[in-house]
């Protein structure tokens, strides 16, 4: 994501246009510096007149022109100039370079490098009894009276923004007595990029600057405009009667609220958890620790060791494909496509999950199509064998624990990839880490339950009837969770 991601590397002639430098990098230099300019051409590679907008994430970068006209075959140049003075440490920002062809509707051209000498400024939120130090007054003690959500659409990493979000927003709601609940939305992930352009358009708008601010009726465009307006805007919606009432949108079209996209996350976590290959797979080991001679309390250890090492397995290879599938998703044909496939992938997943729940039911247990291939069973079992013996509990346990949850994957992971992709769709921004953490906190409470059943003398015997006779039961709600999934992939 450090070049221009308009770069269609699928088209064999290389990209349909191509920006000389591809980024730039100012190198280390002083908060004091004064201004930096960059001049940079864009070159039409196509046989088609391109008309392209270009827009800065930052009061800190500006861009001229803001548009240009390139014919065919021909090429423009634009000029960047980069302000040091508010910044510190190391700078990243984007300048996002929207054209009409249809292949190519937003790109991201990169501004990097370091900024020394500054002091990194205090941001911090407002405090009762406490004057923050910005021009706008407040009026402690005011009671409260009415709602208005904002819509706050910026890039994330943006330091203006976030003295904004923690220090001017908690002052304005005690000057006007107001709750402000503010949505942020970042605005370099193409999924709240589309949905921004379609607020424009149903407005009558164009893009103007970012940051930009959604205030009732009010929409402030770039960092001067909002500091000029927020007040105003509030007022108005505030005078108007707006309060709960306020018209701003829920939510963004394609992303879900936060509860909504808790559920299905967690619901898929748990029954993950307790899916036929990873809960056998636990019976057997606790078989293997009774006949090791384990004492309750070394398989406590057990337990908490090996439940960890899965844990933290699950958790890196997710952040992993996570990252990598947020990085594709920046391409719209990439995104459409692993919407599509996800769709697809869902539905096969719900309907092999509900013929293997019929499957059991008449009495085939051992003919399921879901479950863990018999190579995968005998080298997981060997593993068990080999570290239940060991002399080293802790170290084999956690050993134990990554090897399993690597193999695994291949039953397990008929839940865990869906799901990830799911979760790139409905959380693409940083958050989705949180959604992340919380599956894998679902997945590992069955084991940890076990490991707890265990210890307070329950016999793996017991666990495995319990086991065979939910089988049933755990892969209809497989099939129910992933129809569930493709359905709200659908619609969102």
């Amino acid at each position: 994501m450090n070049i221009l991601l308009l770069l269609v590397a699928l088209l064999a002639d290389g990209p349909l246009l191509r920006v000389t430098p591809p980024e730039w990098d100012f190198g280390s230099i002083s908060a004091q510096a004064g201004i930096r300019t960059l001049e940079a051409r864009i070159e039409n590679r196509t046989d088609r007149p391109v008309a392209v907008s270009l827009t800065s994430t930052c009061d800190c970068l500006s861009v001229e022109p803001a548009s240009l006209a390139i014919p065919p075959g021909g090429g423009a140049s634009f000029r960047l100039r980069y302000d040091p003075a508010t910044e510190y440490g190391e700078v990243e920002k984007y300048l996002i370079v929207a054209s009409d062809l249809p292949e190519l509707p937003k790109a991201l051209y990169l501004v990097r490098g370091t900024v020394d000498g500054a002091a990194k400024p205090a941001i911090r939120g407002a405090q009762p009894g406490r004057q923050p130090d910005t021009e706008v007054g407040t009026e402690v003690g005011r009671e409260v009276g009415g709602e208005v959500p904002l819509d706050f659409y910026y890039a994330a990493g943006c330091r203006s923004c976030l003295r904004f979000l923690r220090r001017t927003v908690p002052q304005l709601e005690r000057e006007l007595g107001l709750r402000l609940p503010v949505r942020e939305h970042d605005i370099l992930d193409p999924g709240v990029y589309e949905a921004y352009q379609a607020l424009l358009r149903s407005r009558g708008e164009r893009e103007k600057a970012f940051p930009a601010l959604l205030a009732g009726e009010q929409l402030l465009q770039g960092e001067p405009a909002i500091r000029d307006g927020i007040r105003p805007a509030l007022q108005n919606v505030r005078a108007g009667g707006a309060g709960e009432q306020s018209s701003a949108p829920a939510a963004l079209p394609g992303i879900l609220p936060g509860k909504l996209a808790l559920l299905p996350i967690l619901a898929a976590g748990l029954l993950d958890g307790i899916n036929p290959c990873a809960f056998t797979t636990l019976v057997f080991l606790l078989s293997a620790l009774a006949l090791a001679g384990r004492s309750r309390r070394q398989i406590l250890l057990i337990g908490a060791c090996f439940t960890a090492a899965v844990f933290l397995t699950y958790l890196a290879i997710g952040a992993g494909l996570l990252q990598g599938m947020r990085l594709a998703g920046a391409f719209p044909v990439v995104s459409a496509a692993l919407r599509w496939l996800l769709i697809a992938g869902l539905t096969v997943l719900a309907a092999l999950s509900l013929y293997d729940y019929f499957l059991i039911r008449c009495g085939r247990s051992k003919d399921i199509l879901l479950q863990l291939p018999d190579r995968f069973k005998q080298r997981i079992h060997r593993d068990i064998r080999k570290r239940t013996r060991a002399a080293g509990l802790a170290a084999s346990s956690l050993v134990l624990g990554f090897l399993i949850a690597v193999f695994e994957l291949a039953c397990t992971g008929q839940v865990y990839f869906p799901t990830l992709v799911y979760l790139v769709r409905v959380r693409p921004d940083a958050g989705s880490f949180f959604y992340l953490l919380l599956y894998n906190l679902g997945f590992i409470l069955p084991l940890g339950v076990i490991f707890l059943l265990a210890y307070f003398g329950v016999a793996s015997q017991r666990l495995a009837g319990f086991a065979r006779r939910s089988l049933a039961g755990v892969k209809l709600a497989l099939a129910a969770l992933f129809l569930g999934l493709a359905v709200l992939t659908y619609f969102t």
